[in-house]
């Protein structure tokens, strides 16, 4: 099994996040493991750890990313370079 962990960052877009977790099968399939609360600076963030099996944590992430890319003028999904199994997801920030 594999740990696939998801920090969303800004409360106002928790919900939508968890929504794509279930278009994705994330939800279905796997077990959350565990959440924290947290803060980075003054924005709440919220992290997701899913148990995935090693055979489908390709497939389940790629399905994760092309959900939250689906509304990129709303979240903007990251990863940390080296270590793909770190997903951050922002809001996008207007100026």
């Amino acid at each position: 099994m594999d740990e696939l962990r998801v920090t969303i960052v800004g409360q106002d877009i928790f919900k939508e996040v968890v929504e794509c977790f279930d278009r994705s099968g994330l939800t279905g399939l796997t077990v959350v493991n565990e959440v924290r609360n947290g803060m980075l600076g003054n924005l709440k963030t919220l992290t997701y750890a899913f148990q995935i099996p090693a055979q489908e944590v390709i497939e389940k992430r790629k399905a994760l990313m092309n959900e939250l890319a689906k509304d990129s003028l709303r979240l903007i999904p990251m990863y940390v370079h080296g270590d793909w199994m770190r997903i951050f997801v922002l809001k996008t920030f207007r100026t």
